[in-house]
C-alpha cells in the first residue's frame, strides 16, 4: 500500500477532531467572555464532525491491521484456488 494514501485517513481524522475541539472551545469562550462565536456547528454539526473523525480513524486502524497481517491471512481468491 502507498504510504500517502494511508496517512490521508489519519490526517483527515486529526483535522475533523481538531475542528470539533475548536468549536467546543470557542463555544465555551463565548459563554465565558460574552461574545458571539464565529463558527457555531450546533449539536448535530458537532456529532457529524466527531463521527467523521471516528470513521476516518477506524478506516486507518483497519487498513494498518490488514497491512500488518498481510501474508499471514488468505484472501478469498487464494482460498478458492486451493479448494478447486
Amino acid at each position: 500500500m502507498k504510504k500517502g494514501v494511508d496517512i490521508w485517513y489519519l490526517s483527515a481524522a486529526g483535522v475533523f477532531f481538531g475542528l470539533f475541539v475548536l468549536d467546543v472551545l470557542l463555544g465555551k469562550a463565548a459563554l465565558s467572555f460574552g461574545f458571539e462565536p464565529i463558527l457555531k456547528l450546533g449539536d448535530v454539526g458537532e456529532f457529524l464532525m466527531l463521527l467523521a473523525a471516528v470513521i476516518c480513524f477506524m478506516i486507518e486502524a483497519l487498513r494498518c491491521e490488514a497491512q500488518q497481517a498481510g501474508s499471514k491471512t488468505k484472501t478469498a481468491n487464494t482460498a478458492e484456488e486451493e479448494n478447486a
